[in-house]
């Protein structure tokens, strides 16, 4: 999800003093430490998880976890024909095997059998087995629905076993040629994490913290181990005996120790970087990054000092609606609103330029254009790029609607107010969409409540704008957000916000997760679903999403950008060990 993206539940982190002596810590030069900035903004100015590392429990902040919980493999939206993965990295098409060295479906996508890669060690000397995997697959199977990822481990694995040390057989529910890459590859903020058996299986998994540093916990596969915790910093120091470096896999990385803080307002993270405080900060607005780079030349953006001074991510920004609520339960409506959307002005002001227009809930990576392009046909029988206050009217107008004498539609007296709430990433396109709606006669208004997960995901907001967690490889997870399973009745939670229902684009979408991405098939229902899609339109794709998180090359250098984009540099996300092992110290 975007920086700072909220989750649909919270709940109360562990929290306690901190198991060791900040003033015991061993001391390490600034230049050779890492510190990030505002992956804890999930408890704005502290932590409240500072004794809590169990990943699968709601709460848990991304200060460090996401670097030291490898995966069975990796994946690298953002791999070109010139760069696939990080130098030396075993890497094709993007995928690059880290714990596991391959996997292999049956002809019925039915069954996968996952090899194991010799040498892989946890932070305590245990080795890293199959059967670390089929604990933590059963452990979550066993606490569904209570822990991330447990749902999804009940509805696909009918049984899962290891054949020996390094190998685990996958018994799947039904065909699924995407198991893998849905749930044992990580890339941007997907992946299911593995926890040591030795560990966890005397303990109950929906209340294990998974924290006693003086224990050696968390036990992880990553190069880094906890050596303090408080609710203002988590502190990392490198672990020399890492498994990548003793197999010669992946040599260490740079810097000796990490830092992370908790989230802080833009504003102090521009003067952190500004001070050379800072290696990374999360997404800001355009404008911030911009007086950042102004002010300290050391600091970078993606595209360097040219718009869009960011990457595109793979959360494309819609205007969504609780679609089953009237009126925006009527398809009709929501093309009225469409016609209202002038997504070239969204980007102009919005993003003052820096930015691009989508009319699909799908990010441009040419993964994806490959499908999208193949449904071109379709946007001249639906034409949802057609900004026309006219033709909004005209639908408004058929529907029973009549201007009021401050220009807003209304039926029976009623006026039809829109409350468009959203988030802080969003603030900046935000209010020119409502005021786009408001030149269309939609009494429309602007509110950014801090409950604002609980309202979409229970039904409880009419307009929202949010984005699209879903497709980076092939369109069907994307399609898979609308599902009618993921809806439910107004004020009940939900696992998607739209909650619309169409059966039939269900039984496709359906039939789209039993067909390999490389299957003609898929073009085939794809361009179905799409139709669908298009004709009802859930929600309203609007703009490309930019992550513009600027980094610091004062200390470090080497990080990924768009000519050499080895991994994206979200520091939240779960790849992002891959950029640690990639920072080389700065010189002169």
């Amino acid at each position: 999800a975007a920086a700072g993206a909220p989750t649909a539940t919270t709940a109360a982190a562990a929290a306690a003093a901190p198991a060791a002596d900040l003033s015991k810590l061993k001391q390490i030069p600034r230049n050779q430490t890492f510190i990030s900035v505002g992956v804890g903004g999930e408890s704005p100015q502290q932590f409240s998880d500072v004794a809590m590392h169990n990943p699968f429990l709601p709460g848990i902040s991304r200060s460090g976890y996401q670097v030291v919980m490898e995966p069975l493999f990796y994946y690298n939206a953002y791999y070109t024909d010139a760069v696939c993965g990080p130098t030396g990295i075993p890497c094709k098409a993007g995928e690059m095997p880290w714990l596991a060295t391959a996997y292999k479906f049956s002809t019925d996508f039915k069954q996968v059998i996952v090899n194991i890669r010799p040498g892989v060690e946890w932070s305590d000397g245990q080795p890293f087995t199959a059967n670390d995997i089929v604990f933590t697959v059963n452990m979550l199977k066993g606490n569904a629905p209570l822990l991330s990822w447990s749902t999804d481990m009940k509805q696909w694995v009918k049984d899962v076993t290891a054949l020996d040390d390094h190998t685990v057989q996958f018994t799947l529910t039904a065909a699924n040629p995407r198991f893998m890459a849905s749930y044992f590859t990580f890339h941007q903020d997907v992946g299911v994490q593995i926890v040591p058996q030795h560990i966890f299986k005397d303990q109950d998994a929906t209340k294990f913290t998974n924290f006693d540093l003086a224990k050696g916990w968390p036990v992880v596969t990553g190069p880094y181990t906890m050596v303090y915790s408080d609710p203002q910093q988590k502190i990392w120091d490198r672990r020399d005996t890492w498994w990548g470096a003793k197999t010669g896999f992946s040599p260490l990385p740079a810097p000796l120790r990490m830092i992370f803080l908790p989230g802080y307002d833009e504003a102090k993270q521009v003067e952190m970087l500004i001070n050379n405080e800072v290696d990374v900060t999360l997404s800001m607005q355009l404008g911030n990054i911009k007086a950042a780079m102004d002010r300290n030349p050391k600091v970078q953006s993606w595209s360097g000092n040219q718009p869009p001074y960011g990457y595109e991510d793979w959360w494309p920004t819609g205007l969504g609606f609780n679609d089953s609520k009237a009126p925006f339960n009527d398809p009709d409506i929501r093309h009225a609103i469409n016609n209202t959307m002038n997504r070239a002005e969204i980007v102009k002001i919005g993003y003052q330029g820096a930015g691009e227009a989508t009319l699909v809930p799908y990010p441009g990576f040419p993964a994806l254009q490959v499908y999208t392009k193949t449904i071109s046909d379709l946007f001249l029988k639906y034409p949802v790029d057609d900004f026309n206050l006219d033709k909004s009217a005209t639908m408004m107008t058929s529907k029973g609607y009549a201007k009021d004498q401050a220009g807003f539609w209304a039926k029976g007296g009623t006026r039809l107010s829109i409350v468009v709430i959203s988030f802080p990433v969003e603030q900046d396109v935000t209010p020119v969409i409502v005021q786009q709606l408001r030149k269309g006669g939609f009494d429309a208004s602007f509110k950014m409540p801090s409950n604002f997960a609980d309202l979409i995901y229970n039904g409880d907001a009419d307009a929202y704008v949010f984005g699209h967690g879903g497709s980076v490889a092939d369109p069907y997870f994307t399609m898979r957000l609308y599902e009618s399973q993921f809806s439910a009745a107004t004020g009940q939670p939900a696992a998607q916000p739209y909650r619309w229902s169409n059966p039939d684009f269900d039984k496709l979408v359906d039939q789209m997760g039993t067909v390999a991405p490389d299957d003609p098939q898929l073009v085939t229902l794809f361009h179905s679903a799409m139709e669908i899609w298009l004709r009802e339109l859930p929600d309203i794709p609007l703009v490309q999403f930019y992550h513009r998180n600027p980094v610091n090359t004062m200390y470090w250098t080497n990080w990924p950008n768009a000519t050499n984009p080895y991994i994206n540099s979200a520091n939240w996300h779960r790849t992002f060990e891959l950029v640690m092992l990639n920072l080389k110290p700065a010189t002169g």
